[in-house]
């Protein structure tokens, strides 16, 4: 059997067909080669890029929030308001003679705080007290009248029982001191309405002398000497507080809230009185959660004999409630607190910062306690500068 043989391309053809694939392969390599390279400098381009920009981004240092299991010490902020204050109106109108207290002075009740000269209120109750002499003589003309009927009514009956007066005269006597009497009647009750007059007037009189309606620290003063004064007007001539016991406002968020009881103990500290812890206890409580913020309204009072705690001021109340869930670990200096609340700074994993709302609970000195909002697997910012906000971009962590 003779062998298969191939044919064999030979000659000038042969030979521009090989040069023809040659080239062809040259061609699809060059452009394949073409296209490689543009995606590769596309690429280097990119990775350059990126690198430019995060070396631009700013750098944070970052902080592993730990979930840990929750204390019962809560911490949150209050405000100290006075347990007692007022506003002291006029109640008579008149013009200041004299002003005996200022702002800062401690008064009791009944004090004299200020005296008006109330010229029209006297001149009225001058008048009242004339009218009412007025009428107590008519009342005594009245009841002359009256008696001198009947006596004059005794007589006819005498002398109709001898026959010498008709029962008609007799019946005239006696309708007589009817009227008399009605006439007393009346005048004893212009009398009463008259000394009911007089005793208002002494009583607006009496108002000239302003005094404090219980103990306090004056707080304001709005008065001169010569100030005239009008009752009703609205304008409070002084303003008085009384700060022993103080009272504390404070906004126990959700998960705290079934556990404050009123009569239970609190702590007050004050930064402006530094190593000194106030204690109190809760007075009352709000019942009901804001819809709002989900808090509850909380009063604390604590004693303040000394004076020590003003009215007005901001603290850090502790107080003891049992948290049924764990809480957030956080360094200190990475919780925000401003005009917007309680936030944490988040840096997710393309470097995007985040502001999460954020619940403290105990603060530990260099850490605190998130009780709501983080769930302890997030990275935070230990030390948020004034510019961090939400959306900015980071260097990656």
């Amino acid at each position: 059997m003779r062998a298969l043989m191939l044919p064999r391309f030979q000659g000038p053809s042969a030979r521009r067909l090989v040069a023809l694939g040659l080239l062809i392969g040259l061609l699809m390599g060059a452009l394949f080669f073409v296209g490689w390279w543009q995606r590769h400098v596309a690429k280097k381009k990119l990775e350059a890029a990126a690198t430019e920009a995060a070396e631009s981004l700013p750098r944070v240092k970052l902080a592993q929030a730990v979930a840990v299991e929750g204390g019962r010490t809560l911490t949150l902020p209050g405000s100290l308001v006075a347990v007692r204050q007022a506003l002291v109106n006029a109640r008579a109108t008149g013009y200041v003679a004299a002003w005996r207290v200022d702002i800062g002075d401690r008064v009791h009740a009944g004090d004299v705080l200020a005296e008006l000269d109330t010229p029209e209120l006297n001149q009225q109750l001058a008048q009242a007290r004339a009218a009412a002499n007025q009428k107590t003589a008519a009342d005594q003309q009245a009841v002359a009248n009256r008696d001198y009927a009947i006596t004059t009514a005794a007589r006819e009956d005498a002398l109709l029982a001898e026959g010498i007066h008709t029962k008609q005269q007799n019946d005239q006597s006696h309708a007589q001191v009817k009227v008399d009497q009605a006439n007393v009647n009346a005048a004893e009750a212009d009398i009463a309405a008259a000394q009911a007059t007089v005793h208002q007037l002494e009583q607006l009189v009496s108002f000239g002398h302003v005094v404090a309606p219980f103990d306090g620290r004056i707080t304001q003063r709005n008065i001169e000497i010569g100030t005239l004064v009008v009752a009703g007007s609205g304008q409070p001539m002084f303003r008085i507080e009384a700060t022993d016991p103080v009272r504390v406002f404070v906004q126990v968020p959700q998960a705290f809230a079934l556990s404050v009881k009123e009569g239970e103990a609190a702590n007050v500290m004050v930064r402006q009185v530094p190593g000194r812890n106030f204690e109190g206890k809760v007075t009352r409580t709000a019942g009901t959660l804001d819809p709002t913020s989900r808090t509850l309204a909380v009063e604390i009072d604590v004693p303040n004999p000394t004076g020590e705690l003003l009215g007005g001021m901001f603290a850090q109340v502790s107080l003891t409630g049992t948290l049924a869930h764990r809480v957030v670990r956080v360094p200190s200096s990475a919780v925000i607190t401003d005009a917007r609340g309680v936030h944490v700074a988040v840096v997710d994993a393309s470097g995007i910062v985040h502001l999460v709302a954020a619940q403290r609970g105990l603060d530990n000195g260099t850490t605190i306690d998130i009780v709501e909002g983080l769930t302890g697997d997030e990275r935070v910012i230990a030390s948020p500068g004034a510019d961090v906000s939400e959306g900015m971009r980071v260097a990656p962590p």
